[in-house]
């Protein structure tokens, strides 16, 4: 959700900490720090209730969720900025200068000038939540497991390898008791459960991808090819300047899709699927394996974000249709 910048009359800007946050008032000027916690923010923030006042803050790890949450009940309208772009932001100015006060008021500075294409912050809802930190933990233990199989192999590692073994035991059984944890979150869930059975259909989705997609990307079903390929990182952006071309390449999205789409996509060239195809007449065309690789890891995804698509829509067709 949007809104046009000349509704905003007043931007707060909000640098928040482990124990403090502090605001700066666009309009008065005024710059306080107020302890992150429930009442005392919202015994600083309840003048601005009913008023048309953005507050602007950045993701900081969980920290914020405070403060968002009495925006919320205050009916305050808030955005909670991407720290890199906010850096940026700032670097183009020229400015080094830092600290709680510099940064509220940066924040206030940036969603004033930007206040028309800023999204509004939504809460997320508590299943989608838990999906998200449940499947955040698996690829942590994952890649703890990856780490001590590689300290198992190394040449000095025989006088440990005792409680390596031990520690991977250990790291496989809270892998597989997360594993039947997501499941079971997921098929109690009926919007949950419709966008797997969509992404189960789709060739090289299989039951790790499917989480990590409905957790990772939940905007799918919602964005055209372009931008779900943006978003998972498989799009080529071009490299021009003048006469100059360089090669395009695929970067940015989000860091976890695109292992496991590579994967995805290596088992989908291996079966009959028309994506295995497509693989092989990319091949036959001249193109590297990597290319041809990267485009079947750009269809399996936006196949799948049509297939979501699809079902969210018949099923509104039928929550819609007369009894």
């Amino acid at each position: 959700m949007m809104a046009e910048s000349d509704e905003i009359q007043s931007i707060l800007g909000l640098d928040v900490s482990c124990d403090t946050v502090t605001l700066f008032d666009s309009c008065t000027r005024r710059c306080l720090t107020i302890a992150n916690e429930a009442d005392a923010l919202r015994a600083a923030l309840e003048p601005y209730q009913g008023s048309a006042t953005l507050a602007v803050c950045e993701a900081t790890g969980g920290h914020e969720d405070t403060v968002l949450g009495v925006l919320l009940e205050l009916a305050i309208q808030a955005h909670r900025a991407d720290p890199a772009k906010v850096k940026a932001y700032i670097k183009s100015f020229g400015k080094r200068a830092k600290n709680d006060a510099i940064d509220a008021r940066w924040l206030s500075r940036y969603g004033r000038d930007r206040a028309a294409m800023l999204l509004r912050w939504q809460p997320t809802a508590p299943t989608q939540q838990k999906l998200e930190l449940l499947v955040a933990r698996r690829l942590d233990l994952v890649a703890m497991r990856v780490q001590e199989q590689n300290r198992l192999k190394a040449p000095r590692s025989s006088l440990i390898a005792d409680n390596i073994r031990a520690h991977l035991c250990e790291l496989e059984r809270h892998i597989e008791a997360l594993n039947a944890e997501i499941d079971t979150l997921i098929s109690e869930s009926r919007d949950l459960e419709l966008r797997a059975k969509s992404l189960r259909s789709v060739p090289g989705i299989g039951p790790v991808l499917v989480p990590l997609l409905l957790a990772v990307m939940p905007e799918l079903g919602t964005l055209n090819r372009r931008q779900v390929a943006s978003l998972a990182g498989v799009a080529p952006h071009p490299k021009d300047s003048g006469k100059a071309s360089w090669h395009r390449s695929t970067t940015g999205g989000r860091r976890q899709i695109r292992p496991a789409l590579f994967i995805a996509a290596l088992a989908a060239c291996r079966g009959n699927s028309p994506l295995a195809t497509a693989y092989q007449a990319l091949l036959k065309a001249a193109k590297p394996k990597r290319v041809a690789l990267t485009a079947i890891m750009r269809k399996i995804i936006t196949i799948a974000n049509a297939r979501v698509r699809d079902a969210l829509q018949q099923q509104n067709e039928l929550m819609l249709a007369p009894a």
